[in-house]
């Protein structure tokens, strides 16, 4: 799960690197930023394509609820 700064350089290149070495990518879209929104949508735009599922913070919370195992305390 890909967040942070620098949408088109340092979050990106994470992204590829981590689809290379057969990673599953999530990329936040809105939890990473960059300098415009041409440059940010530029980059979502280009990770769609094969590199990473994107998603909103929204839709990433609600998947990783979706899948996560129950707790002992939720089990009682």
């Amino acid at each position: 799960i890909i967040v942070g700064t620098a949408t088109n350089v340092c979050c990106e290149s994470t992204a590829r690197d981590a689809m290379m070495l057969n990673y599953r990518v999530f990329f936040v879209s809105d939890a990473n930023a960059c300098r415009t929104d041409a440059e940010h949508n530029a980059t979502l735009a280009s990770l769609m394509v094969m590199f990473a599922d994107v998603r909103s913070t929204e839709e990433m919370i609600a998947l990783l609820q979706k899948h996560a195992a129950p707790t002992a305390a939720a089990a009682e």
